[in-house]
C-alpha cells in the first residue's frame, strides 16, 4: 500500500449518515436517473479515492482491502476475507449500512448497492484487476478482486 487511507475517522461513528446516503441515492435516481448515479459513483472512486485507484493501476490491491476492512471494523460489520490464488474475496455477512436502515424501518433504496457495484467497476478500469460485487442477501454481499493480467 503506497498511500495511507484518505479517510480514517477516529471519532464517534454516526451511522445515520447511511440514512442520508440512502435518501440522496433515491433523490438522484428519481431526478436524474441511473446513469447520473453511475457517473457520481465513478467519479467518487476515481477522484475522491484516487490513491486506491492509483495503487490498483500499479498492481497493488491492498489499499482497497484496507479501506473495506477499516470501515467494516469501524461500523461493526460482520465480514471475512478469503485469499486464494489470484483472488481476494471480501465476504460481507452483515452490512452495517443496510442493517442500520432496516432496523429503523427505513426502506433501502433499490439502487443503494449500485454505489458499491459501480465504484468497484470504476476502480478496476485500467488496472490488472477485475472487481466484482455479488449481492447474496438483504444485508450480505461478496466483493471479489481477481487479478486478470500480470
Amino acid at each position: 500500500m503506497s498511500t495511507p487511507l484518505r479517510y480514517q475517522d477516529t471519532g464517534e461513528v454516526h451511522l445515520d449518515f447511511h440514512r442520508t446516503t440512502n435518501g440522496t441515492i433515491a433523490y438522484l435516481r428519481q431526478k436524474h436517473g441511473a446513469e447520473f448515479l453511475d457517473d457520481v459513483f465513478r467519479h467518487t472512486a476515481q477522484d475522491v479515492y484516487r490513491s486506491i485507484w492509483d495503487d490498483l493501476k500499479q498492481g497493488d490491491p491492498e489499499q482497497l482491502v484496507t479501506h473495506w476492512t477499516y470501515f467494516m471494523e469501524r461500523e461493526k460489520g460482520v465480514y471475512k476475507i478469503e485469499r486464494e490464488g489470484n483472488e481476494i474475496r471480501f465476504i460481507v455477512l452483515q452490512c452495517p449500512a443496510t442493517t442500520y436502515l432496516r432496523n429503523r424501518g427505513i426502506v433501502v433504496d433499490p439502487e443503494f448497492r449500485r454505489q458499491t457495484i459501480t465504484m468497484n467497476q470504476a476502480w478496476s478500469e485500467g488496472t490488472p484487476f477485475e472487481i466484482s460485487t455479488k449481492i447474496t442477501g438483504e444485508d450480505a454481499y461478496v466483493q471479489t478482486i481477481r487479478r486478470v493480467k500480470l
